[in-house]
């Protein structure tokens, strides 16, 4: 079932006054200027914060490629009514053998504890499990990002294990947590 998904239109979620939608090259501005902001720093490692607008754009174009080059689904989270980007979140890699995925998202500081990363989680759920036939979603989350976790577990992911000293953040290595929602 993935690949018939991968070979149609890219698929738009409308979720009352957000939209998950395509990337485009217009998003690295509003990209760049939530993902560097210190709120987000202490949770990403250097090569996920974009230190220029280039680095924007680049990072926004690769994400967006994930879907054209037929490999996976990542979205812009955007504001309906003005098509402003403040988030995104999709599936970083797909194992379609395995029908197995790998979940990740970030969210405009200003937008934290709205639900718009939970109700964006969920419907990206829905999809997987309707359109795609997932068995197995999994995410890494560093394990004092509680706001990430409590999003986690509120969609059903359960916690599987701890990854000591997964990635370098802020330049220390960090503990993550790798959870996981299994059909």
């Amino acid at each position: 079932m993935i690949v018939q998904y991968l070979y149609g239109p890219f698929p738009v979620i409308e979720l009352g006054d957000i939209v998950l939608r395509e990337l485009t090259d217009e998003d690295a501005k509003d990209y760049f200027n939530y993902m560097s902001r210190p709120e987000m720093t202490a949770f990403l490692t250097e090569a996920n914060c974009p230190a220029t607008m280039e680095q924007a754009l680049e990072e926004v174009r690769y994400w967006g490629n994930l879907f054209r080059n037929k490999r996976s689904f990542y979205w812009g989270i955007a504001f309906k009514n003005t098509n402003q980007l403040i988030g995104t979140a999709g599936f970083n890699i797909i194992s379609p053998q395995n029908l197995r995925a790998e979940i990740s998202y970030d969210l405009d500081y200003n937008f934290w504890g709205k639900g718009v990363m939970l109700k964006s989680i969920k419907a990206i759920l829905r999809f997987a499990d309707l359109a795609l036939g997932l068995v197995r979603v999994q995410a890494t989350v560093i394990i004092d990002n509680d706001r990430s976790i409590k999003v986690l577990e509120r969609c059903g992911f359960n916690r599987e294990g701890l990854l000591k000293k997964y990635e370098v953040v802020e330049g220390e290595h960090k503990d993550y947590y790798m959870y996981a929602r299994v059909l």
